[in-house]
């Protein structure tokens, strides 16, 4: 019986984290730059080229050359 139970508790477990969200893909590269967007007034980051939104405290925390990683919306 209790071999049973866990995997049966082992069982709930595997399914709670396969069915838990996922991250959204993380975008990995070199900070190269920066600014408020004109149209919007959002802060963003770029990375390798590429816009990543941010907010204010993020913004102010990285700077140009750091390697990071951010989560893509």
């Amino acid at each position: 019986m209790n071999r049973l139970k866990k995997i049966v508790l082992t069982s709930i477990i595997l399914l709670l984290s396969l069915s838990s969200c996922s991250k959204d893909e993380l975008i990995c590269g070199t900070i190269t730059g920066g600014g408020v967007d004109n149209l919007t007034g959002l802060l963003y980051l770029r990375v390798d080229n590429t816009k990543i939104w941010v907010d204010e405290k993020t913004y102010s925390s990285y700077f140009v050359g750091d390697y990071e990683c951010f989560e893509d919306y």
